[in-house]
């Protein structure tokens, strides 16, 4: 039986699970997710660099990078948004007295 096999020939029972896609429609949902919805880029990250082919583990360093630059944008443009919001309750609460 071939490491690469993905049922045994004889009983037919799953030996691993299938690879992750790598076509172009995949990589788009794989980069959209990473970007938009950063928590989930990651699950995306590790599928894909658990993988033994180079194009799976790029696919997965990219959804990395794309997940934690995305999360970083997100935290910096929350914070500054939540800093707008208190200065603005500040100057609201000094000029109601």
């Amino acid at each position: 039986m071939s490491d690469e096999a993905l049922a045994c020939p004889n009983c037919g029972k799953p030996q691993r699970n299938n690879p992750p896609l790598v076509s172009l429609s995949r990589q788009i949902i794989v980069y959209s997710v990473s970007l938009f919805l950063p928590p989930f880029g990651l699950w995306y990250a590790r599928k894909y660099l658990k993988q033994k082919d180079s194009k799976s583990r790029k696919i997965g360093v990219a959804a990395l990078i794309l997940t934690i630059a995305s999360a970083i944008v997100t935290i910096w443009l929350t914070e500054g948004v939540m800093n707008s919001i208190s200065q603005t309750l500040n100057f609201v609460n000094i000029n109601s007295y």
